[in-house]
């Protein structure tokens, strides 16, 4: 299949009073035509600076790599260029519709701004096809709807209107930042149900931000795990979920409540410790501190991100000395 994105060793720092902070350390990610990546890890890992700096949206600065989309770098192109291909070629969902739809406009006029900067449509039509895309979007009575302003829909319908906005122009490429956020579970399945249906009508691709390992299980076909600023494992979903290799990945799935869970377990599982501050760490692997598999080396050398298998890559020590019969994984006990 096609590349359509080729985020390549992409790094962006923040200017802090403490000096250069790095949000995204490295990062290479590849999403093919037709194809929905998730991209998951715990607050503060770097997944939607990411996605803002592939956008040309970050307020920090891009340090090195390279964003192609369609063979172009989006980083060498002028404000104007980018302009022409942000919500045209790759458009966005942000995580809070409320503060990313201006309150001052109706929703129509926001959908028909958006139609008329990049279609060469009279207004009237602009404005109908907008109906349209509520419509498609399951918002009832689309034509009142046209009207109003934002305050006046609940959440799950501004989020339904940022995704009609964002299809307005069909784009090759949809970038959802924690599209089900603060949604009731009934309006987060229909809003997963709304982008599978424009994935299968347009042959869209999806890049789907989130910490909800149950969206990944139920939209995604591959899987990329940050932390740090970091990938530290990605694969296709369903071999990550059977076969994680990362101690972070491992935790990740291991905090998720199943119906197979003892009865007499009272707590979650969570992972010990917090994601470190941007730039605290200077050697070696991110999670170490937290990692309770941690060895001399994993706190001193960054580990390479490699392939464990055909598809599915990973980025620590632990599993490079199993492969090497270093030492006795399975029997590994916590570093002290």
């Amino acid at each position: 299949m096609e590349s359509l994105l080729e985020i390549h060793n992409l790094k962006t720092y923040f200017y802090t009073e403490n000096g250069e902070v790095p949000a995204v350390d490295g990062v290479s990610i590849t999403i093919k035509k037709g194809e929905t990546l998730g991209i998951v890890g715990e607050s503060g890992s770097g997944k939607s600076v990411t996605a803002l700096t592939a956008m040309r949206l970050s307020q920090g600065k891009v340090m090195g790599g390279s964003v192609r989309f369609k063979g172009i770098d989006l980083l060498t192109l002028s404000d104007e260029e980018m302009r022409k291909i942000r919500g045209k070629e790759v458009a966005m969902i942000f995580q809070e519709p409320m503060t990313s739809l201006n309150p001052v406009f109706t929703i129509g006029n926001q959908i028909i701004e958006a139609i008329q900067i990049h279609t060469d449509v009279s207004k009237s039509k602009a404005k109908q096809r907008a109906i349209e895309l509520l419509s498609q979007v399951g918002i009832p009575r689309p034509e009142r709807i046209v009207n109003e302003y934002p305050h006046r829909l609940s959440g799950g319908m501004r989020q339904r209107v940022m995704i009609a906005m964002a299809m307005a122009c069909n784009p090759s490429l949809l970038i959802a930042d924690e599209p089900t956020t603060a949604l009731d579970v009934t309006i987060q399945a229909q809003i997963l149900d709304l982008m599978r249906d424009l994935k299968k009508n347009h042959n869209t691709a999806i890049m789907m931000i989130t910490h909800d390992l149950g969206v990944v299980a139920e939209t995604c076909d591959r899987v990329c795990v940050m932390y740090g600023g970091k990938v530290v494992e990605e694969g296709d979903v369903q071999e990550i979920f059977n076969n994680p290799k990362h101690p972070y990945t491992q935790g990740l799935l291991k905090s998720v409540p199943t119906l197979l869970d003892s009865e007499e377990q009272t707590r979650l599982y969570s992972i010990e410790g917090n994601v470190p501050i941007p730039g605290s760490l200077q050697h070696g692997c991110y999670f170490a501190p937290r990692c309770e598999y941690a060895m001399d080396i994993c706190r001193a050398e960054v580990p390479e991100f490699k392939e464990a298998e055909p598809g599915h890559s990973y980025r620590c020590w632990l599993h490079e000395f199993d492969e090497r019969g270093d030492l006795d994984v399975k029997n590994l006990v916590k570093s002290t």
